[in-house]
């Protein structure tokens, strides 16, 4: 891989989210740096997908491999546990792209890929507990197999069904995975999204840049480093949890930015995903991540 870039996503309306964070890792072991965006204050999905892209087209032109990004939302549903999406639906999506283009195309109008139109589809509006409608007849907390294998390690993220509350996941994923949608329609194999995509795709000369879930107080905890919260108050902490991912660490006086842990966040990202990429042990998963996903860096046993 020719670089490492770690990505705190936000789900919220509008142009620009201040909860986006950007961190880029170089092969080594310097400190992960933030990047901020060039056109306007604050990141917005757009920006960032346009940045990907770009990254994705610099590494195909330098020929040095493919780009290593991670991005801190749900590639997709669970599927497993009922064998669909949307149990109940006719004609629901059954693969993960299917998944993606279908809320593409229910949240076409919505600018800057919000994907919180969904809430008020009269058919799947019903399976996410949303500020539209907290009732959702068919919400269920439901679990990837990733999710669970990530509890079982000590760390489980929400349900990706969950709009509502500190720890909403659905609104970010589904911004995320029109992203994805547009990432394939845009890029075609030029993008490898793991691990939907063979991992093999990314040794083509063709592939500039390989796109994985993550989560990053997973990373925090998993090198005994709680509460992740806390990076964003001390850099003495920030520097001890990414000196377990064999980097460097951040200046003394460093004050991260965004709204929460958001840059640490992406920069412990960058630099678990830095430290990952090299063991093929990390890229092994079960059949059911081909259609729910996987979070990298999460033990698959």
């Amino acid at each position: 891989m020719s670089g490492f870039i770690g990505v705190d996503w936000s789900g919220a309306k509008g142009p620009q989210q201040q909860g986006i964070q950007i961190a880029i890792a170089k092969p080594g072991r310097a400190a992960p740096v933030s990047v901020s965006c060039a056109d306007q204050r604050y990141w917005g999905r757009a920006a960032v997908t346009e940045y990907l892209i770009a990254h994705a087209e610099s590494a195909i032109a330098a020929g040095q491999g493919p780009v290593l990004v991670g991005i801190d939302f749900a590639f997709s549903h669970p599927f497993h546990d009922v064998n669909a999406f949307y149990p109940g639906a006719k004609d629901a999506p059954q693969t993960a792209a299917a998944l993606w283009a279908h809320i593409d195309a229910i949240n076409t109008g919505q600018d800057h890929f919000y994907g919180g139109g969904i809430f008020t589809d009269p058919v799947y509006g019903a399976y996410y507990l949303s500020p539209r409608d907290y009732k959702a007849p068919r919400y269920a907390s439901r679990r990837r197999q990733c999710e669970l294998a990530a509890r079982a390690a000590g760390r489980s993220p929400s349900p990706t069904f969950k709009a509502v509350g500190a720890d909403n996941v659905a609104t970010g994923s589904l911004a995320g995975m029109r992203v994805l949608h547009h990432l394939k329609q845009r890029l075609g194999h030029s993008v490898c999204i793991w691990p939907f995509d063979p991992i093999e795709m990314a040794a083509d000369p063709a592939c500039g840049l390989v796109m994985t879930e993550i989560f990053p107080s997973f990373h925090f905890h998993r090198v005994g480093f709680d509460p992740a919260k806390k990076a964003a108050l001390d850099p003495a902490f920030l520097s001890a949890a990414l000196a377990a991912y064999d980097s460097d660490g951040v200046a003394a006086d460093f004050v991260p930015s965004g709204q929460d842990a958001d840059e640490a966040d992406a920069m412990i990202a960058a630099a678990a995903l830095r430290f990952y990429a090299p063991d093929s042990a990390f890229w092994q998963v079960p059949e059911a991540a081909r259609t729910e996903g996987w979070i990298f860096g999460v033990p698959a046993e």
